[in-house]
């Protein structure tokens, strides 16, 4: 709903909360996981507003992200995902703040990918990365595109933690789990949106993923100097 309503990555609001309320277990692969019940319902709804012009190089340089971020991922101990998540959620707290029209030259569009699949994976906030790609497109188009950017980067980023050793079996059950609220915003959000944003969902968003994040890069210190 909140993505509806304030066009801000659901991940901004989930990953921070996920993490500073409950485990940073559930950061990113089941996140990641659960979060395609949404980008397959927006892509199948929107499917006749895709724009693939510049998807190509937005999903090579995405599958390169993934790669690294999968393999930092894997070697990162664990009493400092906390850190790494927090600092991801800041970068991505900056660029929805700050948002250039992006250059869509195959080499610009390439590298937002490769940004997206690095922060997507790693943390499972790639989508602000991608919107600002196509921030000036019609509101069906820019949906729509970054439903399926998502939606395949997704995928991809899955694939990848698995091969690292990051998605199992317990990360799946625990994405399957975080699929119903996702599909039930989707439905919702139509008939609600008007009434969630009064212009402060944007501003509430990015102080409670600013919060989180902070909060979370001060636990993560403090257990690595205890």
């Amino acid at each position: 709903m909140l993505q509806a309503a304030s066009g801000l990555g659901a991940g901004l609001i989930i990953v921070p909360l996920l993490s500073t309320l409950l485990s940073t277990d559930l950061v990113p692969g089941p996140t990641i996981c659960g979060s395609l019940a949404l980008s397959a319902s927006m892509t199948l709804s929107g499917r006749k507003h895709i724009d693939f012009t510049n998807t190509r190089p937005i999903l090579a340089g995405c599958a390169i992200g993934t790669i690294v971020a999968a393999w930092f991922i894997a070697n990162v101990p664990g009493d400092s995902l906390g850190l790494v998540f927090g600092a991801g959620i800041l970068i991505a707290v900056v660029l929805s703040l700050r948002a250039p029209r992006f250059s869509l030259s195959p080499r610009g569009t390439f590298a937002a990918g490769s940004l997206a699949g690095l922060l997507g994976t790693s943390v499972g906030i790639g989508a602000p990365v991608l919107a600002l790609i196509y921030q000036h497109f019609p509101g069906p188009a820019l949906r729509a595109t970054l439903a399926y950017l998502y939606f395949v980067s997704s995928i991809v980023g899955l694939t990848f933690l698995h091969l690292a050793g990051r998605f199992a079996t317990p990360e799946l059950v625990s994405g399957v789990f975080l699929m119903p609220g996702f599909v039930i915003g989707f439905f919702l959000a139509p008939r609600l949106a008007a009434f969630v944003d009064k212009g402060y969902a944007r501003p509430l968003v990015l102080i409670v993923s600013t919060t989180s994040a902070a909060f979370l890069i001060w636990r993560s210190l403090g257990n690595t100097g205890g």
